[in-house]
């Protein structure tokens, strides 16, 4: 009888804790973190919801019509429709909107299709990473195409706009004061974060004393990188930012060494630039020691086969990884061989769904070829650090 009714306990326990493959992705609930990476094959997009509820949105790219690149789920709408779609459908139940839209840098693939995205659905605040420092020249159409929708956004709808500053935790929040999650900007532009209090240090010369323009800070440098804390639960997002100097260039070229001395170990992590040719330094992978990697893909050279091989290396470091790659082009794996067959997933919408306190998370792979974001594969429980 005592087997009988422990087994009774656990057949009524098991569908609370996962979900079947081919089943719709369950509705957010309170308490739960949703981390959203966002297939459009045209750039970058990361839909956040909170724990209390609130809202982010990490980029909203559209590199536009490009070679080697195939729109996701197809080319009827453009991304910045496609994102609006997902993120109300991931709110069913609620009004859709956007407490904050944060967008790393100036690329079209990071915030070519935010003008769109924002004519369908609400903002609140626009977190971008300023205007004053390396500002992108007159004649750059993306970045005139972005202060169009800001001034739009802020004189016809009533947003806000704030620009990052590193070390700070409370330019995006979630409406209560649980001292167990935090947002925090991490590095912007010249500034990095030293892991302690606000303190931030300057990790590029004056721009002054610059005599090469080669050797410039570039966009991809100065993108926002945030860090999301939840209990045990750590994730990192940081834009393009580069961890490899061009040949030649200067060592400070190197952006992610300092933030990975800052942030230290990591659960989860979305690999900088798309996974491209100058991410991913073996300090950065060392430190991190990320049981998941998402690999924002979009492009045939996403990952390169050198950041692959880094990733998988056990001789970084020898704990268990899982690579989650959002659109992973065959002739990309052809290039690279047998290693490309050692990724967890090759396609798909990636959802990281932390439970209530941040002690465990899973992942979820959704279809990424209609509307109907159908499981594809479920992964974990994973342990939060």
């Amino acid at each position: 009888m005592y087997r009988l009714i422990t087994l009774a306990i656990v057949l009524l326990t098991v569908p609370a804790l996962t979900q079947g493959v081919e089943e719709e992705l369950a509705p957010w609930t309170p308490g739960t973190l949703d981390i959203h990476q966002i297939a459009t094959g045209r750039g970058n997009a990361a839909f956040v919801q909170f724990p209390a509820g609130a809202t982010l949105l990490i980029d909203a790219g559209d590199a536009g019509d490009v070679q080697y690149a195939d729109p996701l789920p197809n080319g009827s709408r453009p991304p910045g429709e496609w994102v609006a779609r997902y993120v109300a459908r991931m709110m069913r139940g609620r009004d859709a909107h956007l407490d904050y839209v944060l967008l790393t840098h100036f690329h079209p693939d990071h915030v070519g299709g935010i003008a769109r995205l924002g004519a369908l659905v609400p903002i609140g605040t626009i977190v971008d990473r300023g205007y004053d420092y390396l500002p992108p020249p007159a004649t750059d159409r993306t970045f005139a195409g972005y202060r169009r929708f800001v001034d739009a956004q802020v004189n016809e709808r009533g947003a806000k706009v704030v620009h990052a500053r590193a070390g700070t935790a409370d330019q995006i929040v979630d409406g209560h004061s649980d001292p167990a999650f935090e947002v925090r900007v991490v590095a912007v532009n010249d500034q990095v974060w030293t892991g302690e209090g606000a303190k931030t240090v300057t990790r590029f010369p004056a721009l002054s004393t610059i005599t090469v323009a080669e050797d410039r800070p570039t966009e991809n440098m100065c993108s926002v990188a945030l860090r999301i804390r939840y209990g045990r639960f750590d994730y990192f997002t940081g834009g393009d930012m580069p961890g490899y100097p061009v040949p030649g260039a200067p060592a400070w070229h190197d952006t992610e060494t300092a933030v990975a001395r800052a942030i230290g170990a990591t659960d989860a992590h979305m690999v900088n630039h798309h996974g491209s040719i100058e991410e991913e330094n073996l300090f950065w992978l060392a430190t991190l020691r990320s049981r998941v990697m998402v690999v924002p893909a979009w492009s045939a050279t996403h990952p390169s086969p050198d950041v692959l091989k880094r990733m998988l290396s056990t001789r970084v470091y020898p704990e268990p990884r899982d690579i989650f790659v959002t659109a992973f082009r065959q002739a990309t794996k052809a290039a690279i061989g047998p290693r490309a067959m050692q990724v967890a997933s090759d396609h798909g919408h990636v959802v990281i769904r932390v439970e209530s306190g941040g002690a465990r998370y899973r992942v979820f792979v959704l279809d990424d070829t209609s509307q109907s974001y159908r499981i594809r594969s479920v992964h974990g429980p994973y342990e939060s650090k």
